[in-house]
């Protein structure tokens, strides 16, 4: 029986400091590797002169530069249709992490024992330090398709993904919806998705990560005190909802849900869309009913205090997710709507 095939897909922006590790962690892999393909963001440092250095190496290492800087989720996006037809599995990897030998190995075995999925992922090791021993404050998140409904729980790094299901997904090109967000919630709502309970690889926390400054950039935009999630929350709440990122998002999970199939997330994506006052109260209600199974992290709140985070979870998670909002991206599709 022939070995099911895999790309690795890697996107870079000034990454030189540690990407020799993980380049080296790749090539590592006890399972064989079909393909790795870079695409460098336009970095200014030295990155690129590392992966030419590895592709004059490794002519499976295909690397690619853009013309102009995309940002790391529409990079992403672009290099998925880079993989070659002949490629069944994808690997995403960044360009900071170390990946245990075995990761890919276990991975495919993984999703290969069982007829019927498209994404298996596996825990990681999250920690400013190299380990391979998991934190004590560890807590494993859920990844149900209720459970991503608000947040993404599931790093794009620890995926691997079938190369079909990705070309198969409705169009999502310039939206500003975090990827893996996108993929894992797609999985989850065709209950394809599968999980590997070991840490594969260890993601490294640095200040300069592409979580961490994206995290700094959409800071600014958010006033802080502990009722702004509730406030702000409800205001940015009626601004995301009107965005081609939100709609897109929500709208493929009403699209492919039924009141047979999620019918929690299909009762409430339809409330989304409403204008009415009173479901907008329904929304609340319903989603204060089911906090347990849609609330990102439903084993910290008992009570009182998480019956009103549920109940506010709509405004609750918009606050936090305004890569939705004030985009490049969204404020060129304003443009395009007023002049048409």
């Amino acid at each position: 029986m022939e070995k099911k095939t895999v790309s690795v897909v890697m996107c870079t922006y000034n990454g030189e400091k540690y990407l020799r590790e993980q380049m080296d962690s790749i090539l590592a892999q006890t399972y064989p590797i079909h393909e790795i393909i870079v695409c460098d963001d336009c970095s200014t440092d030295g990155t690129m002169n590392i992966l030419q250095e590895y592709a004059t190496k490794f002519p499976f290492i295909k690397v690619h530069r853009n013309t102009r800087n995309k940002g790391c989720n529409q990079n992403f996006h672009d290099i998925f249709y880079q993989v070659s037809k002949k490629v069944d599995y994808i690997a995403i990897s960044d360009q900071d992490d170390i990946w245990f030998p075995e990761k890919i190995g276990k991975l495919v075995q993984l999703i290969e024992k069982e007829e019927g999925y498209n994404l298996c992922f596996s825990d990681i090791i999250s920690s400013p330090t190299y380990s391979r021993q998991q934190t004590k404050d560890y807590l494993p998140l859920p990844f149900t398709a209720e459970s991503l409904f608000f947040r993404d729980n599931i790093p794009g790094h620890a995926m691997l993904i079938k190369r079909t299901f990705i070309e198969n997904l409705k169009p999502w090109s310039g939206m500003t919806f975090y990827y893996d967000w996108w993929l894992a919630m797609n999985a989850a709502l065709t209950d394809s998705i599968i999980k590997c309970k070991e840490p594969l690889s260890w993601h490294r926390i640095h200040s300069a990560s592409v979580i961490t400054t994206v995290g700094r950039k959409l800071s600014k935009h958010k006033p802080h005190s502990p009722i702004a999630p509730y406030v702000y929350g409800t205001y940015n709440f009626f601004k995301l909802r009107n965005t081609e990122s939100f709609k897109c998002f929500y709208n493929n999970i009403y699209e492919k849900t039924s009141p047979t199939h999620h019918p929690i997330l299909h009762q409430i994506t339809k409330l989304f869309n409403s204008h009415n006052p009173l479901d907008l109260l329904r929304l609340c209600f319903v989603c204060m009913k089911h906090r347990k199974q849609i609330y990102p992290h439903p084993h910290k709140g008992k009570g009182s205090i998480f019956a009103l985070r549920g109940f506010f979870s709509p405004f609750i998670c918009t606050y936090y997710n305004i890569q939705f909002y004030n985009t490049e991206t969204e404020h060129n599709s304003q443009l395009n709507k007023k002049q048409k």
